[in-house]
């Protein structure tokens, strides 16, 4: 009887296995994952919290862009902030993420290249309008709270800290960052457990919408970092290397979706929030693409990983010791047949 029960449980667990693979692996546009390597099936991290960051891939996707660059792919639903995780066990080929959550993993190690940045934006620091605190140097003694220490809500903000005089890490810092899950920030700004949160989008804009509250930094309009691109692509290096020509099409197809949200930010709102990739409405996602620069980079890139690496050195998030140029080097790369830019500079 026990021996029989034994059987019974391996082929429940086995089910069970095969069952989760179904649901985590959504079948894209190409084959299967078999496919030779002449026709390799790229794997496309994306997250399962939809943000105003992604717009592109929801638009590539919807238009079809991945297709029509003869992509053969499947898509991998993470939950947020398991981006680097999935690349570092192989689970997905290539992503898009938040620079700023990228640097302290390089510099850990994680052996991963950034062949293209996105668009610009993405971060606020907002806090009560009743608060008192009206200027960054303002947040001095404060509390901030933020869903994870590597969270590009902490690192972006840390570097305007800075920027400002403040000490945003280490021993005597002049701010307290206090961790909460992402959808219990706002209650944590509204019952006073913080001073101020921060917050990504479309998020940020609904609350701000509701009138309540006082932006601090938004990294879009920011003189620090407005022309900083914020969003770039991370991919596998051995994928890189050994299939990029793969990458190139996911890239370029990623340019074309980019040039479509920076044309058209009206439409790509009214599509992106009308299929429920993210929440809110269509007027405010609309008005919060106007404020990013989606016109999709090669070079700028490298400058946002330039820019990144120098600063987290100085503030102390990553080792003194580092090497941050032969991080760098090692890290950006150009992939043939991937223009720098589908905009003349």
């Amino acid at each position: 009887m026990k021996k029989h029960l034994l059987v019974l449980l391996v082929a429940l667990a086995a089910l069970i296995i095969i069952g989760v693979g179904v649901i985590i692996a959504v079948k894209g546009g190409g084959k299967s994952k078999t496919a030779s390597n002449d026709d390799y099936v790229l794997i496309i991290g994306q997250g399962v919290e939809g943000s105003l960051c992604q717009s592109p891939f929801y638009i590539a996707f919807e238009q079809k862009l991945f297709e029509a660059e003869g992509l053969n792919y499947d898509i991998f639903r993470m939950d947020i902030g398991t981006g680097m995780n999935h690349l570092t066990t192989g689970a997905v080929d290539v992503s898009v993420n938040l620079m700023a959550t990228v640097i302290q993993p390089i510099a850990n190690g994680l052996d991963i290249k950034i062949p293209l940045a996105i668009h610009t934006g993405c971060v606020k620091i907002v806090t009560k309008k009743d608060s008192g605190i009206k200027t960054v140097k303002d947040l001095k003694g404060k509390k901030i709270g933020v869903e994870s220490m590597n969270s590009s809500r902490r690192v972006v903000p840390s570097r305007v800290l800075a920027k400002e005089g403040l000490k945003p890490e280490g021993h005597n810092a002049d701010v307290e960052w206090v961790i909460f899950p992402t959808s219990e920030l706002p209650l944590a700004l509204e019952r006073g457990f913080v001073d101020a949160v921060g917050l990504g989008e479309p998020a940020a804009s609904i609350i701000e919408a509701e009138g309540n509250v006082r932006v601090i930094i938004d990294s879009a309009s920011d003189d620090y970092l407005k022309d900083e691109f914020c969003c770039v692509v991370t991919a596998r290096s051995k994928v890189v290397e050994e299939h990029p020509e793969a990458v190139a099409k996911y890239l370029r197809a990623l340019q074309k979706a980019s040039k479509f949200v920076q044309e058209n930010p009206d439409e790509a709102a009214r599509i992106i929030t009308e299929k429920k990739y993210v929440p809110g409405e269509v007027a405010t996602n609309a008005a919060v693409l106007k404020t990013f620069n989606y016109k999709a980079s090669v070079s700028e890139a490298l400058t946002a990983l330039e820019n990144n690496i120098y600063d987290l050195k100085k503030i102390g998030l990553i080792a003194a010791d580092i090497d941050a140029d032969s991080v760098i080097k090692y890290t950006f790369i150009a992939i043939p047949g991937v223009p720098d830019s589908l905009y003349k500079k």
